[in-house]
């Protein structure tokens, strides 16, 4: 796949049930509940090949760092501390109308709210809000939230992609603190996320996205 390119890749399964909990380890399992907003995101149609190279986005395209597209399914590989096999957990997007959205996997469901303000969970703490400028700040879902990138080159297991932007999060509510670092890249969404409490580090990485494929269908 070229730099830049995207790729959308159709998830075939059932009645659109994510991974069953006894896949994942219990710090993981609860790092998701907690923090189910960082490992989202949703898709944009492909860009075909020979297609012209897209526009950077601008300080005010926040939907296009993180668009959510309803029925969207997101597969991510999940790296828990040193193990070297990864985890896997599929979430799915549910968009209510125009200002309104969900991310689901399993049992666990976050409500987010879109606006002029960005992207911000219904419970409280923004996941982006503009401008998206280098050093711009923003209170979170556990902290302090700011931009430390805007031209990050990612490459995950979806693709590679460019122009993305990177955000760090400090959650000094845990002991020791936490460190929440995510990539969110032009009409893909998120497709890094890394944790780090100086004890145990987690990975997420974006391995497969597009729209759910319901087999009950045909």
């Amino acid at each position: 796949m070229t730099a830049g390119s995207t790729r959308r890749n159709s998830q075939v399964h059932a009645g659109f049930q994510p991974m069953k909990s006894e896949y994942l380890t219990t710090r993981a399992r609860r790092l998701l509940t907690v923090s189910l907003w960082l490992a989202a995101c949703a898709s944009a149609p492909g860009v075909p090949s020979g297609a012209p190279a897209r526009s950077k986005p601008s300080a005010t395209d926040v939907e296009r760092f993180f668009p959510l597209h309803d029925g969207d399914v997101l597969s991510y590989l999940v790296w828990i501390g040193e193990s070297e096999k990864p985890e896997q957990v599929i979430f799915r997007v549910e968009r209510v109308g125009p200002s309104r959205a969900s991310l689901r996997a399993g049992d666990n469901v976050k409500h987010l709210a879109l606006g002029h303000d960005g992207v911000r969970l219904l419970t409280g703490g923004h996941l982006l809000a503009p401008p998206l400028v280098l050093g711009a700040a923003w209170a979170g879902a556990a902290g302090q939230v700011r931009i430390i990138d805007t031209e990050r080159r990612e490459d995950v297991p979806a693709g590679q992609f460019d122009d993305c932007l990177v955000t760090r999060e400090e959650d000094t509510r845990t002991d020791p603190p936490r460190s929440i670092v995510t990539s969110y890249c032009p009409d893909v969404g998120i497709v890094r996320i890394e944790v780090d409490d100086t004890r145990q580090a987690e990975r997420f990485e974006l391995r497969s996205f597009g729209p759910g494929v319901d087999i009950d269908a045909f």
